[in-house]
């Protein structure tokens, strides 16, 4: 059929049957084989499907030729601006598509190519990092929700920032586990404050009672963010945020301390005072009473308070020199025994700390009996 009867017979025929024709035209180039003459007259037939007043056949015309990477770029572009379903069949699929083309796609076109674009087959870094700096939340969750997408973990990170208050985004980002420490960490922050807020929480629970819970979910979430984390440099990362956070309590110290997690504290005191690391992990492990008591009182802490430091650090030393594993339910015990034993617990300050450390073991003990007990449910199982 010549081109001038081909475009004579389309004003004749009904939908069906353009649409038929749409599809095997789209099909044949996909096939290939054909002369210059047949090739010239096949992209001429393509470009009179795109004016079809029907957008179901450009939509048949563009699912033949989504996946081609030879059909003609002016062809392409020229269906990545059609009705929303075409469009987006191209968007989504075809290899013909350069960054440089999304990126013109992504200033000109509407809410909805942008979401396109963000579900776009393996979408590049650079055109992801585009549609983050837009800000639009649809393209946030169409990103995240794209498995085969590339995103930097300086990508999840900005997108922890911008977006974590958002419960969709905040549940998308909890199923990777490529995400940075400061992503997991404003993570954890966003739940915490959410639980916080929550008008069931605010409802079955006094105000008062809901901003301590709130409180020790924080702290609880920093502390298995720690005990994951072993490289010093990580760990100066997440001091620096947790001090801008002013989350460096005595509250967090000493439940740091209790589980056992000196290269924390090491690094905090080194944040802290004017000492380097390998002098405070030295004073830690080694140093006497006072010298210790001196350490944590050169970041702030009274002398009453920074005597319990210090009750806790040589637990800690006296346990690991005979096992390598300690458990923290058993630091929090010998802390409270020596407390009461010593009368340690004399100002408002320090009987705000036992009631601390009194919650930090009942943490402990319960964490203890859910892990004996979910071994004891895998030997069964077995």
């Amino acid at each position: 059929m010549s081109l001038q009867s081909f475009i004579t017979w389309t004003k004749k025929a009904n939908l069906q049957e353009r649409i038929s024709v749409a599809r095997i035209v789209g099909k044949t180039w996909c096939a290939g084989g054909f002369l210059k003459k047949e090739k010239d007259s096949l992209i001429l037939a393509m470009m009179h499907l795109l004016d079809d007043p029907s957008p179901s056949v450009r939509l048949a015309f563009s699912r033949s030729i989504a996946l081609s990477n030879t059909v003609p770029r002016h062809i392409i572009l020229a269906l990545s601006e059609d009705h929303p379903d075409v469009s987006g069949t191209i968007i989504l699929h075809s290899p013909i598509l350069k960054d440089s083309d999304l990126f013109d796609l992504i200033k000109r076109g509407s809410g909805l190519t942008r979401v396109f674009i963000a579900s776009r087959y393996k979408l590049s870094h650079n055109v992801a990092k585009n549609l983050i700096e837009i800000g639009c939340l649809d393209n946030i969750i169409a990103l995240l929700e794209n498995k085969s997408s590339f995103l930097s973990s300086e990508l999840l990170t900005n997108i922890a920032e911008r977006f974590c208050h958002v419960a969709n985004v905040r549940r998308l980002l909890s199923l990777r586990d490529d995400l940075s420490l400061k992503a997991r960490y404003l993570l954890m922050k966003n739940i915490c404050k959410a639980l916080c807020h929550s008008d069931f929480v605010n409802k079955v629970i006094y105000s008062h009672r809901s901003q301590i819970l709130c409180a020790e979910s924080m702290r609880i979430g920093i502390i298995e963010i720690i005990s994951n984390v072993d490289d010093v440099k990580i760990l100066r990362e997440l001091v620096k945020l947790l001090q801008q956070d002013a989350q460096l309590t005595p509250a967090l110290l000493i439940h740091s301390l209790i589980m056992g997690a000196i290269k924390f504290i090491s690094v905090v005191l080194e944040n802290l005072s004017q000492y380097n690391i390998t002098r405070i992990s030295s004073i830690l492990s080694n140093g006497g009473f006072n010298v210790i008591r001196a350490l944590y009182e050169s970041i702030g802490l009274d002398s009453e308070i920074s005597a319990i430091f210090v009750e806790a650090t040589m637990i800690w030393r006296e346990k690991f020199s005979i096992s390598a594993t300690v458990e923290p339910v058993v630091i929090a015990e010998k802390l409270l025994l020596r407390i009461n034993e010593k009368s340690m617990a004399t100002s408002l300050a320090t009987k705000e700390l036992l009631e601390m450390i009194e919650r930090i073991h009942l943490y402990t003990n319960r964490k203890l009996v859910r892990e004996i007990a979910a071994k004891s449910s895998q030997l069964v199982a077995a």
